[in-house]
């Protein structure tokens, strides 16, 4: 099966990191990211560690697909490699920060049961991938940019099992993923869950029953849409709108028959609390979507 190795990185997305991997649609990958927390101490750490911290797996060509396409990329697995990961607390970030009189930044023990903090209080695992894009049409891009072509959505449903649909704009596509945790709760209010390396094992397909303009996630219930924005006001308005549009396609209905779905049957819910640009998504059972 072939590989993105931990050390074929980039720090942003876009059209101009060369590929590290060629694949084919349909064809079994894995992509390893790095340990991005292990030099880290602060937001004052040096200039290298600061670097590190951007780094990100990929980007991945996808042979044959080009811009107006719509990349299915399924998430076969989430697994972590090392049996450690980070948790960080910042001063004056997110809801809680000005209860943090100064940076911190605890090692916790993955195991197979769950993640140990302070060696005695378990926290459920739940692998998942924070930063997952392709190439934007304007760019290039930070790598904790989001918006139409994915990026750092923060969202905790992209693990194993997720599909996640993203509108390609330049020829392959070119995936890049980072910003993965063991585990992390809905927010991430402190802008810190638990950091680690995973290995992630993909599956990319070209789309042919259906297109989008911004990113879709699809678990075994629920289809989400997203949206980002300086305030939590306006990423849950785009992403509440790129609902009412996704029910409009796919089910022939109008923008009141939208409405009143959304407001009878769709859960708005948190993506990234702990800094701007916020994420938040809309999220619909799938079998809404039969019609």
């Amino acid at each position: 099966m072939n590989r993105v190795t931990k050390d074929q990185l980039c720090t942003s997305f876009s059209a101009l990191n060369p590929p590290v991997l060629r694949v084919q649609p349909g064809e079994t990958f894995v992509m390893e990211t790095n340990d991005r927390f292990a030099v880290y101490e602060g937001p004052d750490s040096a200039p290298e560690a600061m670097e590190v911290l951007k780094t990100m797996a990929g980007p991945v060509y996808i042979e044959g697909v080009k811009p107006g396409d719509t990349l299915k990329i399924d998430v076969l697995d989430v697994t972590t490699p090392l049996d450690y990961g980070w948790i960080g607390a910042t001063p004056g970030r997110g809801p809680l920060g000005q209860r943090i009189p100064a940076f911190r930044k605890t090692r916790v023990q993955i195991t197979p049961d769950g993640v140990l903090f302070n060696g005695n209080i378990k926290l459920p695992s739940r692998p998942m991938i924070g930063r997952m894009g392709l190439a934007p049409k304007d760019g290039p891009l930070p790598s904790n940019a989001k918006g139409d072509f994915g990026g750092g959505m923060g969202h905790t449903q992209i693990g194993k099992g997720a599909t996640v649909y993203l509108p390609v704009f330049h020829d392959g596509g070119l995936l890049t993923i980072g910003d993965c945790h063991a585990a992390m709760g809905d927010g991430e209010a402190t802008a810190s869950a638990v950091e680690c390396a995973v290995d992630a094992t993909l599956r990319v397909t070209i789309e042919e029953r259906f297109t989008v303009r911004r990113p879709v996630v699809e678990t075994a219930g629920e289809v989400m849409t997203t949206g980002e924005g300086e305030t939590m006001e306006a990423a849950t308005d785009m992403a509440i709108h790129a609902m009412a549009d996704l029910l409009m396609d796919h089910l022939g209905i109008d923008d009141t028959d939208a409405a009143m779905l959304i407001a009878s049957a769709a859960d708005v819910r948190t993506g990234l609390a702990g800094h701007p640009p916020y994420t938040m998504r809309v999220s619909v059972p799938k079998s809404l979507l039969s019609g």
